[in-house]
């Protein structure tokens, strides 16, 4: 990493996110259905630069519309707990979620 970089310097470079984005996310309270792959949702959320993700029992569910795409379950854990967690973001910054 180059000194003037740090760990969200590629996020704020996508027009999506930018800085004002990355910020936002900084500064978001994020509210985090429980589901089998709950800690990597939590671990990529924290990785992106969300402020805080808990798991609260009222939540809503999101449903991964690509469960039957995969034959092991280590697999779909991940990709589960991504897309969870970039669905969220998505939500966050207000562009169109996954679904």
């Amino acid at each position: 990493m180059l000194p003037f970089e740090d760990r969200y310097t590629r996020q704020r470079r996508l027009p999506e996110v930018g800085a004002k984005g990355q910020e936002q996310l900084s500064r978001a309270e994020l509210s985090v259905a429980d589901h089998p792959d709950v800690e990597l949702e939590l671990d990529y959320l924290a990785r992106a630069g969300a402020g805080q993700a808990r798991v609260e029992p009222a939540a809503p569910a999101l449903s991964f519309p690509w469960t039957s795409w995969f034959e092991h379950d280590a697999a779909l854990g991940v990709a589960r707990g991504a897309w969870c967690a970039l669905s969220r973001i998505k939500r966050e910054l207000g562009l169109a979620p996954h679904e």
